[in-house]
């Protein structure tokens, strides 16, 4: 599919109608919509709902927007990354980081290991499975997860090697005017949470270390889930339930006052940051960045 087809597509959904979609993607309203037609026409569906007035995204577009948008994000930060090769020369060292490392320390990661080498690093953010996918079909130089420090280490591969470079919390928090609520409701047997699905690694970590406990204690109400930490943090924030998150990605909003953390109350995971490589890897921005990972975990 064309670039220029989903952007048009992105563009309903963001306006809900023809006329301010045309805007936004800067054509006449007869242009957007032969340009509609013709998607129509090849894709063999119908985007757009003319059954009511004033028309705007059918069920089916609605139905796959979250598809949609990643899709044009991806294919934005395709080119971007394409461009920024040419620029560059060279070919960029990427780092495959689980999702929640890169929305609360991944920053923090990546300053220190490209700012004093200038190396041009390309961020995958990706689920813990898919990161260990992508270093073993090197696909990625380095990968940056999380494990629970308290439960058994895996043996590693022979062709891999790993450091710690750091611990983590997940932490329960909501926001702060509703938390006396929330602790009044545990102790009268009920808890509303923000949950992540079973198959994402925080959801694991929430299963088996905090909800058997809790469960015994009050009745669990899962009100919405969510595969991304940053999402759950909002969530919490807004007052609809608690979400077990890393503490650094809370600690702003925790230093504002806008999050209470209920830790003492409900329990927290401790969560070990790891980064592992292929042992024999000769490629000099690797090695240079495993060496800097390396003195970020001392200096820590």
């Amino acid at each position: 599919m064309r670039i220029d087809w989903i952007d048009d597509l992105v563009a309903l959904l963001d306006s809900g109608g023809v006329a301010d979609a045309a805007r936004l993607r800067n054509v006449t309203q007869p242009a957007f919509s032969r340009r509609i037609k013709v998607l129509e026409d090849v894709l063999g569906i119908k985007v757009i709902d003319r059954s009511v007035k004033p028309s705007g995204p059918s069920r089916i577009l609605r139905d796959r927007e979250t598809e949609l948008r990643k899709l044009a994000s991806d294919q934005r930060l395709l080119l971007a990354d394409m461009r920024q090769d040419q620029l560059s020369g060279g070919r960029p060292l990427v780092i495959a980081s689980q999702h929640a490392i890169t929305t609360s320390m991944g920053p923090q990661i990546i300053t220190k290991i490209a700012e004093p080498s200038r190396t041009h690093i390309r961020l995958r953010s990706a689920n813990r499975d898919e990161c260990e996918t992508l270093l073993i079909r090197r696909q990625a130089e380095i990968s940056l997860t999380y494990r629970i420090t308290s439960e058994p280490v895996a043996e590693l591969p022979s062709f891999l090697t790993e450091t710690v470079i750091g611990s983590e919390t997940l932490i329960p928090v909501c926001g702060t005017r509703a938390a006396q609520t929330i602790l009044d409701e545990v102790e009268l047997g009920n808890l509303q949470i923000i949950g992540y699905p079973a198959d994402v690694f925080l959801g694991a970590a929430v299963r088996r270390h905090i909800l058997p406990e809790l469960s015994a204690r009050c009745s669990i109400n899962v009100i919405t889930e969510t595969g991304l930490s940053t999402a759950a943090l909002q969530l919490a924030q807004s007052g609809l339930g608690v979400a077990w998150v890393p503490r650094a990605l809370a600690a702003p909003a925790l230093a504002r006052r806008d999050l209470a953390d209920l830790s003492n109350q409900l329990g927290a995971v401790g969560m070990t940051m790891v980064a592992q490589r292929w042992s024999k890897s000769t490629d000099p921005a690797t090695t240079d960045a495993w060496h800097r990972l390396t003195s970020v975990a001392q200096q820590d």
